[in-house]
């Protein structure tokens, strides 16, 4: 070993000791806290994912498959007093209540930028955040349930303010963010969408929920893309994924732009930003009534279109259009969608017991 290596060697050692030191400052000067689930939210029960992230054909074949089978799910995924969450708590608003915010990261032990914090206190807003909640995770056994039962330790714990609950993600963990204000819009009023996002239908696995809280997304929820502008692959993700919204007429789509900033978060002031853009509620459009009964008038249209090819006994067709519907519409799409469904799996002779 040269001695010119000896003297790399140690300046590189100096220098990984220095930043474990900073990462050890950081950490103890942060003005979050751990804690572990003491409680578990009954909005993250087998029965409540099932009825709020499954499309009502998936649903439905569920059902008739458990009325054959002796077949039930596990009611929680989650056990008590196993997982590390991370909170923030400022101080309260004026009338005492708070803001909240669920966020999602895609791997573990990812540390907050700091210049959230300020704006996070400014704003009354908690933040809490699953630490093992990462994209290797799976997303109905985990990572949807963690982030609904952060809500419930907040939610059982402080006074939160009408529709001042969001939450957000990063990469991976936007989109599962996305996943989760989609099938809860009644609980969580804006999605922070950070680092890319998915369109709806297909193998993403985003559909709409039931009919009612539909029109909670259309006319209520805040969608808030605010994804790097140097990172160009899921800025065309998310220009794909917002005209698939607006083709849903969802009326809250807000775009903050995030100059400069690669495939990671936006610091204090463009975080900042993007929240007032998630505090903000939504307008209603004019032409917001024309849009959605257009909308359900195409739904029904290529719903006659299936049963059309049912009538002619084109079941393996039918079949396809009515599955790429029920993927793309969901619950608005509901219950006839299921009708149809039972139809052409009884002609199909799918529901004969063996």
């Amino acid at each position: 070993m040269t001695r010119d290596w000896k003297r790399r060697r140690r300046r590189l050692m100096a220098l990984m000791a220095g930043l474990l030191m900073l990462g050890e400052l950081a950490a103890a000067t942060s003005p979050s806290r751990r804690f572990t689930l003491d409680a578990l939210s009954p909005l993250a029960s087998a029965s409540e994912l099932t009825s709020r992230l499954l499309t009502p054909v998936t649903q439905d074949r569920i059902l008739k498959f458990r009325e054959k089978v002796d077949f039930s799910f596990r009611e929680q995924t989650i056990e008590v007093g196993e997982e590390p969450y991370e909170l923030f708590v400022p101080e309260p608003a004026a009338d005492g209540t708070y803001g909240l915010l669920v966020f999602i990261w895609p791997g573990d032990e990812i540390q907050v930028p700091e210049g959230w914090w300020k704006v996070l206190r400014d704003n009354h807003i908690i933040y809490v955040a699953s630490r093992r909640s990462s994209n290797v995770e799976n997303i109905f056994d985990r990572r949807v349930p963690l982030a609904l039962h952060g809500y419930e330790y907040v939610r059982s714990r402080y006074r939160l303010a009408p529709g001042r609950v969001y939450i957000g993600g990063f990469s991976g963990g936007s989109r599962t963010a996305r996943r989760v204000v989609m099938a809860y819009p009644d609980v969580f009023h804006g999605v922070l969408l950070i680092g890319g996002s998915d369109p709806l239908g297909g193998e993403s696995g985003f559909t709409l929920p039931s009919t009612a809280l539909s029109r909670e997304l259309q006319q209520h929820t805040r969608f808030v893309f605010s994804t790097g502008g140097n990172d160009s692959p899921n800025r065309a993700k998310d220009a794909r994924t917002r005209k698939d919204l607006e083709a849903l007429c969802m009326q809250g789509i807000r775009l903050v732009p995030q100059n400069g900033v690669e495939h990671w978060v936006p610091d204090g002031r463009g975080f900042g930003r993007a929240l007032k853009q998630l505090e903000m509620p939504v307008s209603q459009r004019a032409d917001a009534g024309a849009c959605a009964g257009a909308l359900d008038q195409s739904i029904q249209a290529q719903l006659d279109a299936v049963a059309a090819k049912v009538g002619s006994g084109e079941l393996d067709e039918a079949g396809r259009l009515l599955a790429r519907l029920d993927a793309h519409y969901g619950g608005l799409a509901a219950p006839r969608s299921v009708e149809l469904s039972r139809i052409i799996a009884e002609k199909a002779g799918l529901y004969e017991l063996p």
